[in-house]
């Protein structure tokens, strides 16, 4: 007999609960949010407080987890919409990590909980740059009521870091559900393969360094590698490059051979591999929920599969497993196991897309 772990007995334990309360009432699949905004901005700020309590940092849990988990529903809305608007492209949907949230705080001390526009959060992944823009627009003309508060066009114009998507925030609306229509911030990222590639690679390089690489914090010459990088992608996209950077593609591929000599990172991301410790269910339901679990210490990425009616479970199991293990989670929607792994090669270590674009672009000019 398999001896249980851990994230077993939270899973079991709460798929349990949720499977009696079922029973004895009729719930609403959707999680509803049940505090104010001042409740909400405290939580925010005891968890991102290395001196709170226990009991104050529990307690301050319960709101943020509910406050997540109640961006569902918005989630869910914009995300159908943008599946249909977009059958060709690759679309998921993510409720943001519980480290992610923390560490934006912890980065941004002026930012509040209750204006956070991604905790709920879209990705819209396409060919080309003109199908990026393409999907942009009829996104936009489209007959929401959504709000518009916020567009950056991180690809005319690159982070310093060489980030590049199109990003998108909407205050959701709904005429059917009032209780969502109050500030429910959901951002959408429009990008190319390429620039997810590129953003994949980083995150996998931060975790492995243990660093924020994707916030631009670690170190120097591994961040400037991806910068040149992204310059390069911008190249072969006919797009703007990153500040501080040369547009001669011969000059970029010299300084990024010399900095993949000194720190090996082409090497080491080829050497991240990892297990899949996964059996894709027939599920006969194409909105599937997704946790995958990594664990890199016993190279493991676990997958767990829940349906549409059981998302208030997987929010459950996913606000316990990040408050009692220290392992790297998340909970995304896909259509497909296969879209799943195209939407988040760094969860599978499948950089082999980046590691083939850039080698051959040594090879070339180097």
């Amino acid at each position: 007999m398999t001896k249980k772990d851990i994230f077993d007995i939270i899973i079991e334990s709460i798929t349990k609960d949720w499977n009696d309360s079922m029973k004895q009432r009729k719930r609403e699949q959707w999680e509803i949010p049940k505090y104010s905004k001042s409740e909400i901005n405290k939580a925010g700020s005891i968890i991102a407080n290395p001196f709170s309590t226990k009991e104050e940092r529990n307690n301050a849990l319960i709101i943020l987890n509910n406050w997540r988990a109640a961006h569902a529903y918005p989630l869910q809305v914009i995300c159908s919409n943008l599946r249909l608007r977009n059958p060709d492209a690759i679309v998921v949907q993510r409720l943001k990590r519980l480290d992610s949230i923390t560490g934006k705080i912890e980065r941004f001390p002026d930012m509040s909980l209750y204006r956070m526009q991604d905790l709920g959060g879209c990705r819209v992944i396409v060919d080309t740059i003109d199908q990026v823009y393409e999907a942009v627009d009829r996104y936009k003309n489209s007959r929401i009521r959504h709000k518009l508060k916020r567009e950056y066009d991180y690809i005319q114009n690159p982070k310093e870091s060489g980030y590049r998507s199109y990003h998108m925030v909407y205050q959701f609306h709904s005429e059917n559900k009032e209780t969502y229509n109050k500030n429910m911030l959901i951002e959408i990222q429009f990008r190319t393969k390429l620039q997810h590639i590129w953003a994949t690679a980083v995150e996998m390089m931060g975790i492995y360094t243990k660093s924020n690489l994707k916030s631009s914090q670690g170190d120097k010459g591994i961040l400037r590698f991806f910068t040149l990088v992204s310059s390069v992608i911008a190249i072969q996209e006919n797009m703007s490059i990153c500040p501080n950077t040369s547009n001669d593609i011969y000059k970029l591929v010299k300084e990024i051979t010399h900095l993949n000599t000194k720190h090996h990172i082409i090497s080491t991301l080829s050497g991240l591999n990892l297990a899949i410790d996964h059996t894709e269910k027939n599920i006969n339901n194409k909105k599937i929920y997704y946790m995958l679990i990594l664990d890199y210490v016993k190279r493991i990425i676990r997958v767990v599969e829940f349906k549409s009616s059981q998302l208030e479970v997987a929010t459950k199991v996913y606000g316990k497993i990040e408050n009692e293990t220290d392992k790297n989670v998340v909970l995304v929607s896909a259509n497909s196991f296969n879209e799943l792994r195209a939407a988040y090669p760094n969860y599978f270590a499948d950089i082999s897309g980046f590691i083939d674009m850039i080698m051959n672009v040594i090879n070339k000019y180097n």
